[in-house]
């Protein structure tokens, strides 16, 4: 059984790490790709990077080793063969899609208010609120967590039963029950808006910005659903062990770290899938493509990149109806 799990796991991790480098590149590399969405899309994939990797430890890299025993195998199974890392970046990958789908609902539902806008400053903000709040959820379990001999082992050992329920529902409610909450009625108001209610738009630059967002709202929702059903499974399981429903074995703890690794590392197809600026320049950087501007192309050049900011609205920039000036995202 090691085997199958060490090379499903070692697949996934391979195809994270490819997926999610391409998708940093592609927005850090191509200007108009470096939009407020696309920069949370970045703090994204950089979570999903942490969990497929220190997830992933414990069942492609923790097995082959003579783990030691004492201090420094509880300082490595907090640290690194434990897994407690990838947790982390689990829960900022979560924290982060709520992040995003406020940022959606302030775009599609009040694109004109300058209080929803997102500067770079209101980003750092929030990557920061993310990552402080899941690592200060993760601290008991990075407490909890220890090597244990009889078994070869890092797992949890709790000093009281209660601590573990306590535990267990607090994930079940932090990183399910209020980011499902949260991402669900931000949503449900956004598809009503774009694709049910009725509106008046007429000009050529209204009814683009209204496609764009359509395309990006509707990439992001696929996202959202991917980790509710990833999610979903891996939080019902812990929530069974705990009511004694069922008996816990590693059997169920692989199948919810595979379920979380494979949503982190789904992410980037869904990406491609979506959205063709995402698509292209991925593209571009698998096939090793730079674009160059020459003298002679100059004015090509230009008007392709008019006809881009048409299409690619920067939805930060809460467009003033002039129906010539757009930013790309």
């Amino acid at each position: 059984m090691y085997i199958g799990f060490a090379i499903f796991f070692s697949i996934l991790i391979f195809i994270n790490l490819v997926g999610n480098t391409l998708v940093i590149l592609a927005v850090a590399l191509n200007k108009p790709m470096r939009s407020p969405i696309n920069y949370l899309l970045i703090n994204l994939a950089t979570a999903d990077i942490i969990v497929a990797v220190f997830i992933g430890i414990p069942f492609v890299v923790t097995p082959t080793i003579t783990h030691p025993e004492g201090k420094m195998g509880d300082v490595l199974c907090k640290l690194f063969t434990g897994g407690n890392l990838g947790w982390v970046g689990a829960l900022a990958s979560v924290f982060t899609l709520v992040a995003v789908a406020i940022e959606r609902y302030g775009a599609v539902l009040y694109p004109h208010s300058q209080k929803g806008k997102l500067t770079k400053t209101k980003i750092i903000v929030l990557v920061v609120t993310c990552w402080t709040l899941s690592a200060l959820f993760s601290i008991p379990g990075f407490n909890a967590v220890t090597y244990i001999p009889e078994i070869k082992s890092c797992a949890h050992s709790w000093s009281k039963p209660i601590y573990a329920h306590f535990y267990t529902v607090g994930w079940s409610v932090v990183a399910g029950v209020i980011p499902i909450g949260i991402l669900g009625a931000l949503y449900s108001r956004m598809v009503y808006h774009l694709w049910i209610k009725r509106d008046n738009v007429r000009e050529d630059t209204q009814k683009a910005l209204k496609r764009h967002r359509k395309r990006v709202t509707k990439m992001v929702v696929f996202v959202t659903v991917i980790y509710v059903l990833c999610w979903v499974p891996e939080l019902l399981i812990y929530f069974l062990g705990f009511t004694g429903t069922i008996t816990l074995v590693g059997i169920h703890h692989a199948i919810a770290s595979a379920l979380i690794v494979f949503n982190s590392s789904i992410n980037p197809i869904v990406y491609s899938l979506q959205s063709s600026q995402f698509r292209k320049h991925l593209g571009d950087l698998i096939c090793c493509k730079r674009n160059k501007i020459s003298p002679m192309n100059s004015t090509a050049t230009a008007s392709t990149a008019k006809r881009q900011d048409l299409e690619m609205v920067e939805e930060s920039t809460r467009i003033t109806r002039q129906p010539t000036r757009t930013l790309s995202q």
